[in-house]
């Protein structure tokens, strides 16, 4: 068997590389503390944008039982004032602190033997910014039921 002597040259010697660690180290550092500001961030936004869905599907329900309670009452007693005599419930106070309520009811002639009333209900409120939130309207017509 022959053996041949292989001689290594600089280019192929392993050498340690001393330092590197630290390099790399620092790199990932980084890295991390951009992913966890950058998940930070998204789930804080989606906390509000979450938020801000609850308080306009609370205002919406709210909005929707009001309405049904003033179609409840008899025609003709169903006025602007007893109509503005409704209040938010209490649960949605404490989630719209600021909310405003406006309810109206107009007096209206579709037709000469016909009587009907529309009733209009408007909850507003402000958001984190203090600026005013779009709106949630409900508007519906009754009219007066006749026997026959």
């Amino acid at each position: 068997m022959i053996r041949a002597q292989v001689s290594q040259t600089d280019s192929t010697i392993a050498r340690p590389r001393r330092g590197s660690l630290l390099p790399e180290m620092a790199i990932a550092t980084i890295l991390l503390g951009a992913a966890m500001t950058m998940t930070v961030q998204v789930l804080g936004h989606a906390a509000r944008v979450r938020r801000d869905a609850d308080h306009r599907q609370r205002a919406t329900l709210e909005v929707g039982n009001l309405m049904e309670r003033l179609a409840a009452i008899p025609f003709d007693e169903l006025t602007e004032a007893r109509a503005r005599g409704l209040t938010l419930s209490e649960a949605t106070t404490r989630l719209l602190p600021n909310a405003e309520l406006a309810v109206s009811v107009k007096d209206e002639k579709p037709a000469p033997d016909r009587a009907s009333k529309r009733l209009a209900v408007r909850l507003r409120w402000r958001g984190r910014s203090g600026e005013w939130e779009a709106p949630v309207r409900l508007v519906t017509w009754i009219e007066r039921r006749t026997s026959r």
